[in-house]
């Protein structure tokens, strides 16, 4: 296995999510160090997914974090969106990770959950969102605070600190 500095998310998956809120993660995902101290952080996103940030994403994403000031307003309030629901999450010895249920409603995950690839990280969605956010990403309804979250995140993202 690669170290998570290497790892790359790529494909798709659709993977049961099991009575005690454990989904797998995909064999090729995992790396040298899933345990506690390389904990990926679950992030819920304004579009209704979860995203996962494994630990050298985690290091970018703190770096950007530490740099936005606290006179940005805009800044702090995305910094409180991104740590008030998010979790530290690790993989177990099956290679499961266990959602939380504030992660799994935000999802809106039941039985089964599609985990998609994003080259340096991946996503946790409801398999029927994910299908109607592919048709059209914005037929989602995410309302006025998402969408402004959302303008926040682009902002932060052009800066080019993530």
């Amino acid at each position: 296995m690669l170290s998570s500095k290497h790892r790359k998310f790529a494909g798709g998956y659709l993977h049961s999510l099991d009575s005690k809120n454990r989904v797998t993660v995909p064999k090729k995902w995992r790396f040298d160090g899933d345990d506690g101290d390389s904990a990926y952080l679950a992030i819920p996103q304004p579009v209704g997914y979860i995203w996962l940030c494994p630990p050298n994403k985690v290091a970018q994403l703190e770096e950007t974090m530490e740099s936005i000031l606290p006179s940005d307003l805009e800044g702090q309030n995305f910094i409180m969106y991104v740590m008030e629901k998010s979790e530290m999450v690790t993989c177990d010895k099956s290679g499961r990770v266990v959602l939380t249920p504030d992660l799994i409603e935000h999802a809106g995950l039941d039985k089964q959950a599609q985990l998609i690839g994003m080259f340096g990280s991946w996503a946790i969605w409801n398999p029927e969102r994910y299908a109607q956010y592919r048709e059209d990403p914005y037929s989602l309804n995410i309302g006025a605070k998402g969408r402004r979250l959302l303008a926040v995140m682009e902002k932060i993202w052009k800066t080019g600190i993530m």
